[in-house]
């Protein structure tokens, strides 16, 4: 999601189209509801594609909905020895480079289109939402990856000149939420859960889709917030650091019982009465 505004707000990419890929993962329905409201927020067209097929190949635990996902406990989350030995429950068999070829067919297809009825050619850039992940590295999330994919639409499209880009590849994601802060996402419509299926809570008179606070994505989603020094507004089943999270100023660092506390802090330290109001995205 950060991507997205990425290229809309600092690259100034136009026209957008957005591409949702379905292949039937287990939190394809909170994803696709945030996307959603993505499309809504930067004014960009959505097209929904289903490779449900790929899904039904996957042995990733991402398309099983039948199996719990597992806790990986806290300890775990940084050991590289760790890391190697859950990867494979959730390496989704050539996901990304379908992700790409999708990404990729809509380009072409607008080029060609533009190109036989008018003789001009409409040349698209195709951006995929992968950053460097820590502490193991997945085949298919390196800027080795965007290489090789860059080396396929030469030989696999008429015309070619087509650019595949991950703008985030090298963030890590603490350096992702702070961008994604800077850059007004609203975080109540991103979804990082690898379990999905929870159901959703009532915040700011909205739903929102609840983490399970258990996996290894949620863990390192919560962390990424306390990292960046920025309030996580995610709605949790559980804490996903351990114990209860208590609010924290994004300014000084201070720990507050409730976001009452925090808000009364902020108006009369940082930033001056009545500019909070409650609502934790002004932050």
């Amino acid at each position: 999601m950060v991507t997205a505004y990425y290229v809309a707000k600092v690259l100034r990419a136009s026209p957008i189209e957005l591409v949702f890929v379905d292949y039937g993962q287990r939190t394809a329905e909170e994803e696709g509801m945030c996307v959603r409201a993505v499309s809504r927020a930067l004014s960009a067209p959505l097209r929904v594609v289903e490779l449900k097929w790929l899904g039904q190949l996957s042995t990733s635990l991402l398309t099983r909905r039948d199996v719990a996902i597992p806790e990986t406990p806290l300890e775990e989350l940084n050991d590289p020895a760790k890391a190697r030995e859950r990867i494979l429950r959730w390496w989704d068999v050539v996901r990304n480079l379908q992700l790409v070829v999708v990404g990729l067919a809509h380009a072409e297809s607008r080029d060609l289109r533009s190109y036989l009825e008018g003789g001009g050619r409409q040349i698209s850039d195709v951006y995929i939402g992968i950053r460097r992940e820590t502490p193991v590295p997945m085949k298919d999330n390196t800027p080795e990856f965007i290489e090789e994919m860059n080396r396929v639409v030469e030989v696999s499209t008429h015309f070619g000149g087509y650019r595949v880009l991950a703008p985030l590849i090298g963030y890590d994601k603490d350096a992702v939420v702070r961008l994604g802060h800077e850059l007004g996402v609203d975080w109540l419509s991103t979804y990082s859960c690898y379990a999905g299926g929870l159901g959703y809570a009532r915040v700011e008179g909205r739903q929102v889709p609840i983490h399970c606070g258990r996996c290894s994505n949620c863990r390192r989603r919560s962390l990424a917030f306390r990292q960046a020094g920025i309030l996580d507004p995610s709605v949790y089943a559980r804490p996903p650091l351990g114990e209860e999270e208590k609010p924290t100023c994004p300014y000084c660092g201070s720990r507050f019982e409730d976001n009452q506390a925090l808000s009364k802090h902020i108006d009369v330290v940082h930033l001056g009465p009545g500019l909070l109001k409650g609502d934790i995205r002004k932050w």
